[in-house]
């Protein structure tokens, strides 16, 4: 969009000044846009890198690069480097939810799943309970929990709730809103060397970037889409960030988040009332999209999960697969009895002459 505007409007060039006013003399000529500072700031970069100059005559376009002098990268899965992807297990039914891949299953290092729920489901507690196991499981296990909505104050009531929060180490984003230091301190910890990281939440932490550094909704959401997906790829780290749902139950996100990411996750109450877990999507996960895990929380705060019940969906989801093979293979039979009966009425009747 910005390329195009440039071309247009000062024939491919970068015009001179502060970035500031071309950002401002652009969103003057396109009304409704959103673009933000930092894309304008790095397009002209690479306006700049690719041969345009500062503006002095109108006569100059952005070049256009060669074909046959541009290298493709073609590589092979076996030839490429990865860091080392750990599979995370908790101990509870929890992991079998995650995966199936691999025996008791678990949360795959490299992965960035987004959480979503109704507000009072649970979905702090779910996963605080899911680290704390984890690092009852493997005390090596370096994991982070990111708030950006509790103060130190809301962490010692909460902690009274939900214990398994005083096993977790916890970074308050309030503090860092206060001294103007978010961006830095979220980027050391996505870049930082933690096995497990849960954002509380997503949409909030957007919220605090724009008010905190000044940048634009799609600039904040960019740039923090794009720490979480280099920590997962780069690091090998497992990131789980929690995203709010409308009161009406649908998901509040823009496409990309859905498709940059590995995972979606969704707590809800059903008719009942009752709370399950259960994966929309999941490309670590194998078979187990779509299948509800039930909990509850006992007087201790700790999290139960109804594995009886998952075994019942399970068998019902079976005999549901059963029955239905069994009737598309009575329907095929039926039809071929039926083809066979055709067939051979028609070898059996006399054939006829035309009388013309």
């Amino acid at each position: 969009m910005i390329r195009t505007w440039l071309n247009s409007k000062h024939g491919g060039q970068v015009p001179k000044g502060k970035i500031k006013d071309v950002l401002d003399e652009f969103l003057k000529d396109n009304k409704g846009e959103d673009v933000s500072y930092s894309s304008m700031n790095g397009t002209l970069k690479k306006v700049l890198s690719e041969g345009a100059q500062m503006e002095e005559g109108l006569d100059r376009v952005v070049p256009v690069l060669d074909p046959t002098k541009v290298k493709m990268e073609i590589i092979k899965v076996e030839d490429m480097d990865f860091p080392n992807f750990q599979l995370h297990n908790s101990g509870k039914p929890i992991d079998d939810l995650m995966s199936d891949h691999e025996k008791g299953g678990g949360l795959y290092g490299g992965t960035v799943t987004i959480v979503m729920g109704e507000s009072g489901v649970g979905k702090s507690t779910i996963l605080l309970d899911y680290l704390a196991s984890v690092q009852k499981q493997n005390r090596k296990a370096r994991v982070l929990y990111i708030s950006s909505e509790m103060t130190k104050n809301d962490i010692l009531f909460y902690h009274k709730k939900t214990p398994a929060i005083g096993q977790v180490p916890t970074l308050l984003l309030m503090d860092c809103v206060k001294d103007g230091t978010l961006s830095a301190v979220l980027n050391k910890a996505f870049t930082s060397d933690y096995d497990i990281i849960l954002l509380d939440s997503f949409q909030d932490t957007l919220v605090k970037l724009k008010e905190a550094e000044g940048w634009r909704a799609t600039a904040a959401e960019s740039w923090l889409i794009g720490q979480m997906i280099t920590a997962a790829e780069e690091k090998g780290c497992a990131i789980l960030a929690i995203q709010h749902m409308t009161k009406g139950g649908t998901y509040v996100g823009s496409t990309y988040l859905k498709h940059a990411t590995q995972a979606m996750m969704e707590i809800k109450f059903d008719i009942s009332g009752h709370r399950y877990v259960e994966f929309t999507k999941n490309r670590r996960g194998g078979s187990a999209v779509g299948k509800r895990l039930y909990y509850s929380l006992d007087a201790a705060g700790e999290v139960q999960y109804d594995i009886d019940k998952f075994k019942e969906q399970e068998e019902m989801r079976n005999i549901e697969r059963n029955d239905s093979i069994r009737r598309n293979d009575l329907t095929r039979g039926f039809d071929e009895m039926f083809k066979k009966r055709e067939k051979k009425q028609e070898e059996e009747e006399p054939a006829t002459v035309d009388e013309e």
